[in-house]
């Protein structure tokens, strides 16, 4: 029974060190996306904001762009004034496997200021 309970909790914790893993849901690869900032959510444990894009064949979307936890960001120097709903800006990002989902890597703003992803997982 010990041994039973043993490899159970080793196959449980590593699922939920999964869930966390921006490997697991985000591709390597960078891509880009533009649009406009809805809404923001700045708080733990994951920051996050919506961007509305248009996409090529003219409708609207919208992109749930995820982030590190609020006090992650702030121990990282995180300028959370700088995004704001309503700012058109472009990111780079890592696309999620579920749809319209997105993992900031970088913000362009209006006046070429860059917002990089100060964690670790960029």
């Amino acid at each position: 029974m010990k041994i039973l309970t043993f490899f159970g909790c080793i196959f449980l914790s590593t699922h939920l060190i999964a869930h966390h893993s921006t490997t697991v849901n985000f591709e390597r690869a960078v891509s880009p996306l533009e649009g406009t900032i809805k809404s923001l959510k700045i708080v733990n444990p994951h920051c996050s904001f919506v961007l509305e894009v248009i996409n090529d064949d003219g409708v609207s979307e919208e992109w749930l762009v995820e982030m590190l936890a609020k006090n992650a960001l702030e121990r990282q120097g995180f300028d959370f004034d700088a995004l704001q709903a309503g700012l058109m800006i472009k990111l780079q990002g890592r696309l999620g496997y579920r749809p319209n989902t997105i993992y900031f890597v970088e913000i362009e703003l209006p006046d070429g200021t860059i917002i990089e992803n100060p964690g670790p997982l960029r």
